[in-house]
């Protein structure tokens, strides 16, 4: 038995599809795929599989996976084709082999987030929280609220792109099995304080990296 690892995008209208959409695509997925999948034991069998770091509803992402078992040794070029036509649009398989690291090394996950308004609001919301030291923002989980400070949260946010009504920045976010940050938070922040529209805003998951920031592939 192999434990199979698919790497995939999640763009478009694909972002959408919540977490438990997701899952069920995946799984007839690989049903229609005809892959010897192994299944679960029990009354109930079921495939085995699980997402590395799930997506937050309405972000896109480059660097999805997850973990699947398989009863033979199969070739990517094998899995590959064989998952070919089984995914809706939007959801883009890149590469299936074995897992190259353990989910517990995700530390940070690297965001490009473009905001589009009125340029003179955008670059003072962004000047305003480089040049203060708090940004305190409610993060609420399904068992408490907590107040949190962004400053001490987001890693190397740096601008990359910047057009005539829109800013692109990259930025560092705690992520991984035993704490995740939202990028949604700052985005809340922004609207809160600059009244920029959060529906402008693009969010694209494009790296997981673990503690030593070094990119996790």
């Amino acid at each position: 038995m192999n434990t199979i690892r698919i790497k995939f995008q999640k763009v478009g209208l694909a972002s959408f599809f919540s977490h438990l959409d997701l899952q069920k695509i995946m799984m007839r997925a690989l049903k229609k795929s005809k892959l010897p999948v192994w299944y679960s034991m029990g009354y109930n069998p079921h495939i085995y599989m699980t997402f590395t770091l799930p997506l937050s509803l309405g972000h896109e992402s480059i660097c999805e996976s997850f973990d699947f078992r398989l009863n033979e040794e199969l070739t990517e070029n094998e899995i590959m084709e064989a998952m070919k036509g089984t995914l809706p649009e939007g959801i883009i398989i890149t590469g299936a082999s074995a897992p190259e690291y353990d989910v517990s090394e995700i530390k940070y996950a690297e965001y490009h987030i473009t905001m589009h308004g009125n340029k003179e609001v955008l670059e003072k919301a962004l000047m305003d929280y480089d040049n203060n030291s708090e940004i305190l923002v409610t993060k609420t989980t399904k068992r408490s609220s907590k107040e949190v400070n962004l400053k001490n949260e987001i890693i190397n946010m740096k601008i990359i792109e910047e057009s005539e009504d829109s800013i692109c920045f990259s930025a560092l976010y705690p992520a991984g099995n035993t704490y995740n940050l939202n990028p949604s938070l700052l985005l809340e922040y922004f609207k809160n304080n600059y009244g920029i529209d959060t529906n402008s805003f693009n969010v694209l998951r494009v790296h997981l990296l673990n503690e030593n920031l070094n990119i996790l592939q």
